[in-house]
């Protein structure tokens, strides 16, 4: 099975799926593919993670090994097809690789972490609504001047 382990820059397991600075890819005999540059490990939004997804596929990664994720990220993999595997932060590659380090399986989304930002407030449109168009009868803001219209008259 090909794995994509999130890594820290002393080269363990990330704290945080979109913040890992790296992945590393390793193929079924634990022999390193690629390692991959997380360019948007400090950006606010999801655009980021949809790239790391879509080389994650490209790579024909099927499990992802991480210290934790956002629900909405966790979500995307899942519905994505990926197996997502979670470990202690900081633990070592070496021990990922060998089996011995302590894996829970996600399979839920609410097994991730809660967004901390409102809908929407990532800046990437995720989780957002439409606003519903004004609709004739609906109350408007009574601050609002209204100009150019004259009186109704009733007989």
């Amino acid at each position: 099975m090909i794995k994509a382990i999130a890594v820290n820059a002393a080269n363990n397991v990330a704290g945080h799926f979109g913040k890992a600075p790296e992945f590393a890819v390793y193929d079924a005999q634990g022999q390193l593919v690629e390692r991959m540059t997380n360019s948007g490990s400090k950006a606010v939004g999801c655009k980021h993670k949809k790239q790391l997804q879509r080389r994650f596929g490209e790579l024909g990664v099927q499990e992802i090994v991480l210290g934790s994720i956002g629900q909405r990220s966790l979500a995307r993999l899942l519905s994505a097809g990926f197996v997502v595997s979670q470990v202690a932060a900081r633990t070592s590659i070496g021990d990922v690789l060998a089996g011995t380090a302590h894996k829970l399986n996600l399979t839920e989304a609410e097994q991730g972490r809660p967004c901390k930002r409102e809908k929407g407030d990532c800046g990437c449109g995720c989780g957002t609504k439409k606003a519903a168009a004004p609709k004739i009868g609906m109350m408007m803001n009574t601050m609002t001047r209204l100009s150019g219209l004259s009186g109704i008259k009733l007989k």
